[in-house]
């Protein structure tokens, strides 16, 4: 199903050349914003840079992605469906809620070890998105906190009651993220953290 989009001369279809041609432009610039940043940092990220690595000019960068704030967004959640990803193989598992989240913390740091300087920038951002960027950064964090609801309550002997799933996944994530600080600042291993996730979720359990 073509499904139309907006054009400057009415609907376009989805897989004409020219939006062909712009999803093709922002994957480059995507992309090469994700090597960027992986090399050096967010803080060291420059448009110009970017907009070379593409092969295409600043301008270009700006309209079809925005500026750095935005870029490290839409990193984020690419970055995020990964996680979705890891969560949804974790739910197959037939094992016990504890060893179920201590699987997926496992596959997340995995996968976040190998773009700390694109994980850390955004977990900060957080807090200073505003309007449609806060909203979706906000929904982003609400769909994550929802599919690991799924996986604790799927993997309980009784399924908890819908306050206490929304403060264990609020753990979940509090707990990763505090576990990760310190996983990079070197003051835990890996096995380390993964029990640091796990104690911090069920502390009120033990």
């Amino acid at each position: 199903m073509n499904v139309p989009v907006a054009g400057k001369r009415g609907p376009l279809r989805a897989d004409s050349r020219n939006v062909v041609r712009g999803h093709e432009t922002r994957r480059r610039i995507l992309d090469a914003a994700r090597v960027r940043m992986v090399a050096d940092g967010f803080e060291a990220l420059r448009l110009e840079d970017v907009a070379r690595d593409a092969g295409v000019t600043k301008a270009a960068v700006i309209k079809s992605v925005g500026g750095k704030a935005k870029i490290l967004l839409l990193l984020g959640d690419e970055d995020r469906l990964t996680r979705l990803d890891a969560i949804r193989r974790s739910m197959k598992l037939r094992t016990g809620v504890e060893r179920r989240l201590a699987h997926v913390t496992g596959l997340w740091l995995e996968l976040d070890l190998a773009r700390l300087r694109i994980v850390m920038p955004y977990i900060g951002y957080m807090w200073f998105w505003e309007g449609a960027d806060h909203d979706r950064a906000q929904a982003m964090v609400d769909e994550t906190r929802a599919l690991l609801g799924e996986l604790l309550a799927a993997a309980s002997p009784k399924r908890p009651s819908p306050d206490r799933l929304s403060l264990l996944t609020l753990r979940v994530m509090g707990g990763y993220v505090i576990g990760l600080r310190d996983l990079c600042y070197g003051h835990k291993t890996v096995d380390e953290t993964v029990r640091f996730v796990v104690d911090y979720t069920f502390q009120s359990d033990r």
